[in-house]
């Protein structure tokens, strides 16, 4: 199973933020292990004359991570040293992840939660050569567990005396479908 995200980067190195689109894939291994790539990874600044500064950081690439699935939801965290490998974008003169390898490993601290359609993840990368920690945001908001059930389904769990809520705290009586309830103590879109 391979994954591909295109969200929102958010990089921040010394206290400055910079935003981009990016592409993350995850892929899952026969051994039900995750590989999580972030390819062509780049520090951009915007310069007071408009134009973008690319600087090629690579492709940073965690393999054999574990994961725990719950409630639709895969979670992985990696806290180790990678070596980055320099990227292929042909707009890139310089990749400084090759550089950095003459320090061994660069630290790097990964919590990523996803589903098939959305990822969250927060990296560190902790450049101790540069005296730099690159904090990179990936995602527009956490994810959460939010399950899809059918109108009848709903309509069944109601009438077995299961109290429902919308998102305010309220108990409801009549569902609407395309809405978002309490169900359980789980959130749940109704079709």
């Amino acid at each position: 199973m391979a994954n591909e995200y295109t969200d929102k980067l958010t990089v921040t190195v010394n206290g400055e933020s910079m935003e981009q689109q990016a592409t993350i894939t995850v892929i899952q291994n026969e051994d039900g292990k995750y590989t999580f790539s972030l390819n062509n990874f780049c520090l951009e600044s915007v310069e007071p004359d408009g134009t973008v500064t690319r600087i090629g950081v690579g492709n940073i690439v965690l393999s054999d991570i574990e994961g725990t699935t719950v409630d639709g939801i895969t979670t992985i965290t990696y806290n180790d040293g990678i070596n980055i490998a320099a990227g292929d974008d042909p707009d890139i003169d310089f990749w400084m992840g090759p550089t950095l390898a003459v320090f061994g490993p660069v630290p790097i601290e990964l919590v990523a939660r996803f589903n098939e359609t959305q990822l969250y993840c927060e990296i560190h990368i902790n450049l101790e050569a540069l005296q730099q920690v690159i904090v990179v945001v990936f995602g527009t908001e956490p994810i959460s567990a939010v399950k899809e059930i059918p109108m009848d389904s709903a309509a069944s769990s109601q009438s077995a005396a299961t109290p429902i809520f919308d998102m305010q705290g309220r108990q409801v009586r009549t569902l609407k479908s395309h809405s978002l309830y309490i169900i359980d103590g789980k959130k749940r879109i109704i079709r």
